[in-house]
């Protein structure tokens, strides 16, 4: 047997970081059969019943080591874990793990990360230190890839995709299934919407605003797809209150396919989630990004699309223009992306194909 170690923020029931997880493990078990998956999740228990892998602390130090002395490799990421905007701590961790894999002489396969911003001088040193000693490295992004080779990384740094655009959807009566139990009564001109906190959430009001405003021009139904249970269902129940025109809330925590499926059920996306974005992409709905961080902005830009405006700058009524205009011509939207899609499939399954070649043959 293989032993593949996963590092990144799993357990935390975030749908995007989740999916990558999924994908991951899908994509491994349908590549080859004596394969075995640790995850390192902050909650093991649930992502072993989520996901049907064995999962450890990814604060124990004492289990990382007794599993890591036994590992063929260390996959660290996808995900954007190389970034010191919301904590100081975050680099500093995820190095450090590629660092004891390393010190067990486990390869390390740096995987379809999106990194930055790394403001901090010592963070991007960290970063040039112990990067350099790693196996294989893969970026979604090309703002990525021209990162690390400003910090100073000599490896080879390949080009690939998010690894969720190589994860298969749950079956439609699943979907169904969720639809009836959530009591989601639209059935057609679905304009769905991924939220987040962001800041002092102050954002929340002019959405709202937002979301009425398209509500009184089109005819559409709004529906709020949370994508990291629960904060992502406060945020998008204090939209709804603060709005004038009902909406619906997909209330309950899904699986990162069962999401999937929801997203396919939307006439269009409106996203500040990264991956409600990747989600609308892999359904070929159209769909239209607001901005809280570069990588919103580096995910479009792969789509040849810009984002509709900074979430920190919402003027209303210019968005709500922006948006019945987009609304018009979605088909036209859904074309793009339709040509765009395929070749981020294809490169989603070179990160594990580039993986197996670490493994080596089935002895």
């Amino acid at each position: 047997m293989k032993r593949i170690i996963l590092s990144g923020y799993y357990g935390f029931k975030n749908a995007g970081d989740e999916a990558i997880l999924a994908a991951l493990i899908d994509n491994f078990k349908n590549s080859r059969a004596d394969i075995e998956i640790i995850v390192l999740s902050s909650n093991p228990e649930w992502t072993r019943s989520v996901h049907g892998v064995k999962a450890i602390s990814r604060t124990s130090s004492t289990g990382l080591i007794r599993y890591l002395k036994g590992a063929d490799l260390l996959i660290s990421g996808g995900g954007s874990l190389l970034q010191d905007v919301t904590s100081n701590k975050t680099i500093p961790y995820y190095l450090g793990v590629i660092l004891l894999a390393k010190i067990f002489k486990v390869p390390v396969f740096f995987c379809a990360q999106g990194v930055g911003p790394i403001n901090n001088i010592f963070n991007r040193r960290l970063v040039k230190a112990i990067l350099n000693r790693v196996n294989l490295i893969t970026v979604r992004d090309v703002e990525s890839k021209e990162l690390l080779e400003e910090i100073g990384i000599r490896e080879d740094i390949h080009l690939t995709a998010d690894p969720v655009f190589a994860l298969p959807k749950s079956n439609q009566e699943r979907v169904k299934d969720i639809l009836k139990i959530e009591g989601i009564k639209a059935k057609e001109n679905i304009l769905g919407i991924s939220l987040r906190p962001w800041q002092d959430n102050s954002y929340l009001k002019q959405m709202a605003e937002i979301l009425d405003g398209l509500k009184e021009r089109l005819d559409i139904n709004i529906l709020f797809i949370p994508f990291h249970y629960p904060v992502d269902v406060e945020v998008s129940r204090r939209v709804a209150e603060l709005m004038k025109n009902k909406t619906e809330i997909i209330t309950n925590s899904y699986t990162p396919q069962e999401v999937l499926g929801l997203i396919g059920e939307v006439d269009m996306l409106l996203g500040v989630r990264l991956h409600s974005l990747i989600f609308a992409a892999l359904n070929r709905v159209p769909l239209i990004g607001i901005s809280y961080d570069p990588k919103i902005d580096s995910f479009l830009n792969r789509l040849e699309l810009s984002a509709l405006a900074k979430i920190d700058n919402l003027d209303i009524s210019e968005v709500i223009g922006e948006i019945i205009g987009i609304w018009s011509r979605k088909e036209e939207l859904q074309r793009v992306i339709k040509k765009k899609i395929n070749n981020l499939e294809g490169l989603a399954r070179q990160n594990i194909e580039l993986s197996l070649g670490i493994l080596g043959d089935n002895s």
